[in-house]
């Protein structure tokens, strides 16, 4: 009975895109027990969007009806396993040789795609703690994100402490690999000064002398606005990944 209006505020999706979870999603999210008090699959879908959208498990029990926060701590784990099982599906990173793009408007073809580290916050794990507290001086994953021109994800990395810099996790995954390997010329990631100057990554010229190094840089940091709006509008959608507004994650890493 919500209108659309209301069920973007809430779930930070549109009626269709949820309509189209439950979808996707049904046949993993069906009980299977046969009970008569099993939750229905939007209830579950709507229960998880609710807790990503706020970063609060009392904001999504309050917003389900007779749902109880263990329920609720049901309910996103199972959406979440569901939801990675597809990942695949939807975020995609380019093949080396495939179609470019030019995120600056043209002034750097053969773009695959802007590489940038963002990081989620978590509360303080019990084991080896140190390596997840990061030059904030509070405890996160570092996540890397990459996307192209229009903000479309097309490859993350979650699973490095907060204290591994971007260019420790750039280097040990295996988008670095793929990228070293059969890489065509001219094919190329940008990335930010927290990386270091590759034959596959371009990134910022320290100390730029004259007109030519100092326009580089200029359309360098232009390309790169793509990323940085991709990550703000993540964090604004799901402020489950934002501890400024839903504090750190409650969970282990």
């Amino acid at each position: 009975d919500l209108s659309e209006e209301q069920v973007l505020r809430r779930y930070r999706l549109d009626k269709a895109a949820i309509a189209g979870l439950c979808r996707e999603l049904g046949a993993d999210l069906e009980s299977l027990t046969g009970r008569s008090h099993a939750l229905p699959v939007a209830v579950k879908v709507t229960s998880a969007l609710t807790f990503l959208a706020s970063g609060s498990f009392q904001t999504a029990t309050r917003h389900t009806t007779g749902i109880s926060q263990s329920a609720m701590s049901n309910c996103l784990a199972q959406f979440l396993e569901a939801l990675q099982r597809r990942a695949g599906r939807y975020i995609a990173f380019p093949p080396p040789g495939a179609p470019s793009m030019a995120p600056a408007g043209g002034a750097f073809p053969g773009v695959l795609g802007l590489v940038g580290g963002m990081h989620v916050a978590l509360r303080a794990p019990s084991e080896n703690e140190p390596a997840y507290r990061n030059a904030g001086n509070y405890h996160s994953m570092n996540m890397q994100v990459v996307c192209d021109a229009a903000g479309a994800i097309t490859n993350v990395v979650a699973k490095f402490p907060g204290s591994c810099p971007n260019a420790a996790v750039l280097e040990n995954s295996a988008l670095a690999r793929l990228l070293e390997g059969a890489r065509p010329h001219g094919a190329w990631l940008l990335g930010d000064g927290s990386y270091p100057l590759k034959p596959w990554l371009m990134t910022p010229i320290a100390g730029p002398r004259g007109p030519a190094e100092e326009r580089y840089n200029a359309l360098h940091a232009r390309a790169l606005a793509a990323l940085r709006r991709t990550l703000a509008l993540l964090r604004l959608r799901f402020r489950c990944l934002d501890k400024n507004r839903g504090g750190p994650l409650q969970y282990a890493p």
